[in-house]
């Protein structure tokens, strides 16, 4: 019985404990309430998820600008690739046909196209 009578004790005591602990949380909530806190502070998380929203939207634009900045270097490359195979093409046409010499100012130009 001894037994039996502590162990009630210790549930008591830890029962005892634990409403005490939620009664102080509770209290400490509604106190807050009442004060405005809690509101305040979720005002304050609305205003930090917004601003993060629109700091998104601008690395969003960025990002589609520096595609779009991507995607026209790639072009200026195509085309200037395909500008030297022509003019590659050009030169060897010339410098095959029969009877063709080299003057200077065609050296000049074949020199130009080697740059390229």
């Amino acid at each position: 019985m001894r037994e039996e009578r502590a162990w009630r004790d210790e549930a008591v005591d830890k029962w005892k404990k634990l409403y005490l602990a939620i009664k102080a949380e509770l209290d400490d909530l509604i106190q807050k309430t009442h004060r405005g806190d809690g509101l305040y502070w979720r005002a304050e998380e609305e205003e930090m998820i917004e601003e993060l929203k629109m700091e998104v939207k601008a690395k969003e634009g960025c990002i589609e600008e520096l595609k779009a900045r991507i995607v026209f270097v790639e072009n200026e490359e195509y085309n200037r690739a395909r500008e030297v195979d022509i003019l590659r093409q050009s030169l060897r046409i010339m410098s095959s046909r029969k009877g063709f010499s080299l003057s200077k100012p065609n050296s000049a130009l074949v020199k130009q196209a080697r740059k390229a």
